[in-house]
């Protein structure tokens, strides 16, 4: 399948023209149309590697992860392993955030359902993502994590509950 490709900050306002618009329902709809870009990212991915992202060797997959980002124009993306239940992807430049907004809450949702999906497709069972960190928001970089649901569920409720993301990730350490 053809690319296409948006202008600098297209992604960007894409997405808040959807909030703006879509109230409510728009942060499930982003993420729905992240995951339905995860497959044209596989297709992409498996195509360089001449493999299925299943058999792909991890330090392989997050290389091609890479690359795939940096050649579509999101930005740059690198993986760190936080511990043996949770990873991150952490980018401190990234299409679809806009660092003139001040958002109170991480707003990459496009992103969020398109990892969900990839990653979920890249070692065969359910994988969650939540952007604990993001540009839009003040900060540095765009930090999501990622691990089992159940896992990320509960990071999210003692986020919400006010705890610190350092607490949060220690209980899964």
């Amino acid at each position: 399948m053809g690319q296409i490709r948006l202008p600098a900050g297209g992604l960007a306002n894409l997405r808040r023209a959807i909030e703006e618009n879509a109230g409510s329902s728009a942060v499930p709809a982003l993420r729905e149309a992240g995951r339905r870009l995860a497959s044209d990212a596989q297709a992409v991915i498996t195509q360089n590697c001449g493999g299925q992202l299943p058999t792909l060797p991890m330090t392989r997959f997050w290389d091609e992860l890479e690359r795939y980002f940096s050649e579509a124009g999101w930005g740059s993306i690198e993986h760190e392993r936080v511990n043996g239940a949770i990873g991150a992807l952490v980018t401190s430049e990234w299409a679809e955030v806009d660092s003139s907004d001040s958002r109170d809450f991480p707003s990459c949702h496009i992103t969020t359902g398109l990892l969900a999906e990839l990653l979920s497709e890249a070692v065969g069972q359910p994988v969650a993502v939540l952007q604990v960190q993001c540009i839009s928001r003040g900060d540095s970089v765009c930090r999501f994590l990622f691990g089992s649901p159940t896992t990320l569920l509960s990071i999210h409720q003692r986020l919400a509950h006010s705890d610190t993301l350092e607490n949060a990730l220690s209980a899964f350490a």
